[in-house]
C-alpha cells in the first residue's frame, strides 16, 4: 500500500499527448516535490478509442518508472466521469485487464504503481482484486461534475466504495458553495473516524480549492496539484499545496 493514514501526499497528473512530454512532465513534477505522479492515460487516447493499453502501455509504462523515483499512478478517466475517452462498460473492462496484464509482463514492482478503477464499473471489485493480487495499491474513483450530494448520499458513496477490501475511496464533488465545501469535508471525517479507512476527497471549482488545502485535517491522505496546467477546475499548483503542506507549525 502506497498511501498512509495520516499522511499528506501529493499527486501530480501528467496530460502529455506524446512519450516525451509525459517523460518531461513526470520528472519536473518530481523536481518540484510531487509524491505520486498520475498518468492520465485517456488524454493520450482521447482520439482513439480503439487503442490498445499493452502496446503503448509497454514503451510508456518503463520510461516512466526509469525517469523518476516516485509511485505512478495509472487512470483512464471515462468521459462520463469528466475524461477524455468515450468507452462502453466492457471496452472499460478490457482496458484494465489490459493494464494488469502489461503491468505483469513488465515487472513493475508493486511500491511504484497504484491503479485508479471506477467505482460506476459493474467489475471494479474483480478488477480491485485483481491488482491487488499483484501487489498494487488501489484507488476506487468517483466523479461528480454537477454538484455535490446531501449528506447521507456522500456516506452511502464512501460506504460502497470501502465495502471493496483494501482499497482507497476518492470521492470528487463539484462544490458551488462553502456549505458543499464543509458538507463533504464532514462526512469525510465521520468516514475516516469510524472505519479508519483511508479515503481521498475534492471538492472541484474554485468554490470549492480550500478543500484541496484542507482536506488532509478531515482524513483525505492525498491531494491533487498542477505542476504545468491544471486537470480539474480549482486545481491549485504544486508549490502552493507544499507551501501550505510543509510550513512549519506555530
Amino acid at each position: 500500500m502506497i498511501f498512509s493514514p495520516g499522511t499528506r501526499t501529493v499527486i501530480v497528473p501528467l496530460l502529455g499527448t506524446t512519450l516525451a512530454m509525459l517523460v518531461e512532465e513526470a520528472q519536473e513534477a518530481q523536481r518540484a516535490g510531487a509524491d505520486i505522479i498520475e498518468w492520465r492515460v485517456d488524454m493520450l487516447f482521447g482520439e482513439h478509442p480503439n487503442f490498445s493499453f499493452s502496446q503503448l502501455g509497454s514503451e510508456i509504462i518503463p520510461q516512466l518508472v526509469q525517469a523518476t523515483q516516485i509511485p505512478l499512478m495509472l487512470t483512464i478517466r471515462t468521459a462520463s466521469q469528466g475524461g477524455a475517452v468515450k468507452v462502453s462498460e466492457g471496452r472499460y473492462r478490457l482496458l484494465l485487464a489490459e493494464m494488469l496484464d502489461t503491468l505483469l509482463q513488465l515487472r513493475v514492482p508493486g511500491d511504484r504503481i497504484v491503479v485508479d478503477i471506477e467505482y460506476w464499473h459493474r467489475a471494479a471489485p474483480d478488477l480491485a482484486r485483481r491488482a491487488q493480487e499483484l501487489g498494487y495499491t488501489v484507488v476506487i474513483s468517483d466523479h461528480n461534475w454537477l454538484s455535490t450530494p446531501e449528506a447521507d448520499i456522500l456516506r452511502i458513496m464512501y460506504d460502497d466504495m470501502l465495502a471493496i477490501p483494501g482499497v482507497v475511496a476518492k470521492l470528487a464533488v463539484t462544490a458551488h458553495n462553502s456549505d458543499d465545501v464543509d458538507r463533504l469535508l464532514d462526512v469525510t471525517r465521520e468516514v475516516t473516524e469510524e472505519t479508519q479507512r483511508m479515503v481521498i476527497a475534492v471538492a472541484m471549482s474554485e468554490q470549492g480549492r480550500r478543500s484541496r488545502f484542507e482536506g488532509w485535517n478531515y482524513g483525505s491522505v492525498a491531494t491533487f496539484a498542477a505542476c504545468s496546467r491544471p486537470s480539474a477546475p480549482g486545481q491549485p499548483h504544486i508549490s502552493e499545496i507544499l507551501a501550505v503542506r510543509d510550513a512549519p507549525e506555530a
